[in-house]
C-alpha cells in the first residue's frame, strides 16, 4: 500500500524554515510552499513515481498564476532539485524531492510491487500447500513450531523468500516464524546469521493444519491427502523434533493423577503422594469374642461377634429371637405382693 510519511518537526524543518530567506517572501508564502511541496509529494506517492514531480504536476497543484514562484522558492529552499529528463523522445522538466526520514518519506514502487508480489504468492494455493506439507508447521531456520492461525508476533506462521524481490517457486519458499522472517529482512548478512535447515523427514502438522488441508479443495483435487495426526500435540515456539538431523524433540509432560507431571529435561520424576504409606493409627485395646463354629447372627445370617442387632434398647440380645423382651420368664417365682393377693380374703368369723 502506497503512503508518505512526514516528521513531527517537519513544519519546522530547515527546510521549509529556508523559504523566509528568499527575496520575495511574504506572509503567506511559507505555509503555502509548504503545503504546495507536500501536495505534490502525495501525488508522487499515489502514481509511484519515486519522488520525481512533473511539471504537469505542479501546475495542477500550485496553479498557472503561481507556479513559477513556488517552484522557484521550493528549488532555493531544497525541497526538491530541477531536472530535466528524457520522456518518449521528449525532454522535459522534473523536480527530484529530497529524501529525508525526518522530513519527507514515501514508500517506492519496488517496496509496493515486492509486497504485492508477496500478498500474491501467499495465497497462491500451488506454492504454499506443497510448501506446508514439505516443511509441516516448523520454522525452516529455528526448528521451532509456529503458529499459522496468529497474523502478527514471533510466533506467527509465515513464509520466506529464499530470493527476496523474485516470484516464489516451491524449492525458493519456506515456512518460517515471525522472529526469523523479521530478522532476516533486516540482517544483510541473512543466510549465514539464520542458516537454512534441511527439509523434517517426519514434518509436524498440528491438528489446525490437518483439518486446513482436509478442507482445501486445491488440496484435494491435486492428490495431497491431509496428514495423519500427531501422536502429540506440540505448542507453538517449542522445538518440533525435526529442526537439526538426529535432534528429538523432549518428551511431552506425563498428567499423573495428582497433578503433577513426569520427569522433564532429565530431571527425577516427583512421588507423588498415593505411594506413601498412610500413616498407621494406634490400635484400640478391643477384645471380641472368637466366632464359634456354625454360630450366625439371628437376622444376618453371617458369622459375627455373637451379638445380634445395634444393641439398642428393645432388641434382643440374647439370641432367642422368638421371643419378646418384655414376656416373663416361666421359670421365675412371681412376687411376695402378687402371692398374697391371691390368697382369698376372710370377712368376719366364720361359722
Amino acid at each position: 500500500m502506497p503512503w508518505l510519511r512526514s516528521g513531527d518537526t517537519a513544519a519546522n524543518h530547515p527546510i521549509a524554515l529556508a523559504a523566509l530567506e528568499h527575496d520575495n517572501f511574504d506572509d503567506r508564502l511559507l505555509n503555502e510552499v509548504f503545503g504546495f511541496v507536500m501536495r505534490c509529494a502525495l501525488q508522487s506517492t499515489a502514481h509511484l513515481t519515486d519522488y520525481v514531480v512533473s511539471r504537469g504536476t505542479a501546475i495542477q497543484m500550485a496553479g498557472a498564476s503561481r507556479v513559477g514562484l513556488l517552484t522557484d522558492v521550493a528549488t532555493f529552499a531544497g525541497y526538491w532539485v530541477e531536472q530535466r529528463v528524457e520522456t518518449d523522445g521528449a525532454e522535459r522538466t522534473v523536480y527530484k524531492l529530497v529524501e529525508d526520514p525526518e522530513f519527507i518519506h514515501m514508500r517506492t514502487k519496488e517496496e509496493i510491487e515486492w509486497e504485492r508480489q508477496r500478498k500474491t504468492d501467499n495465497s497462491n494455493p500451488a506454492l504454499i500447500i506443497p510448501v506446508r506439507f514439505r516443511d509441516g508447521d516448523a520454522c525452516r531456520y529455528c526448528g521451532k513450531v509456529v503458529n499459522f492461525l496468529a497474523r502478527k508476533g514471533r510466533l506467527a506462521g509465515t513464509y520466506d523468500h529464499r530470493e527476496p524481490g523474485k516470484t516464489a517457486t516451491v524449492d525458493t519458499y519456506v515456512v518460517a516464524c515471525g522472529a526469523c522472517n523479521a530478522g532476516r529482512s533486516d540482517d544483510p548478512a541473512a543466510d549465514t546469521a539464520y542458516p537454512l535447515l534441511p527439509a523434517p523427514p517426519k514434518p509436524y502438522y498440528s491438528p489446525k493444519t490437518i483439518d486446513w488441508f482436509r478442507g482445501h479443495e486445491w488440496a484435494q483435487s491435486n492428490g495431497y491427502r491431509p496428514p495423519r495426526p500427531p501422536a502429540r500435540t506440540i505448542a507453538p515456539g517449542q522445538p518440533s523434533g525435526n529442526g537439526t538431523p538426529g535432534q528429538t524433540a523432549p518428551a511431552a509432560p506425563q498428567t499423573q493423577g495428582n497433578g503433577d507431571t513426569g520427569p522433564q529435561n532429565g530431571a527425577e520424576p516427583r512421588k507423588r503422594a498415593e505411594e506413601k504409606p498412610p500413616p498407621q493409627l494406634p490400635a484400640r485395646n478391643l477384645r471380641i469374642p472368637a466366632d464359634p463354629a456354625g454360630q450366625q447372627c439371628a437376622t444376618s445370617r453371617n458369622s459375627g461377634t455373637g451379638r445380634d442387632g445395634t444393641g439398642r434398647v428393645g432388641e434382643v440380645r440374647s439370641g432367642l429371637a422368638d421371643q419378646p423382651p418384655s414376656q416373663p420368664d416361666p421359670a421365675s417365682k412371681p412376687s411376695k405382693r402378687r402371692r398374697n393377693r391371691s390368697r382369698p380374703r376372710r370377712r368376719g368369723n366364720s361359722s
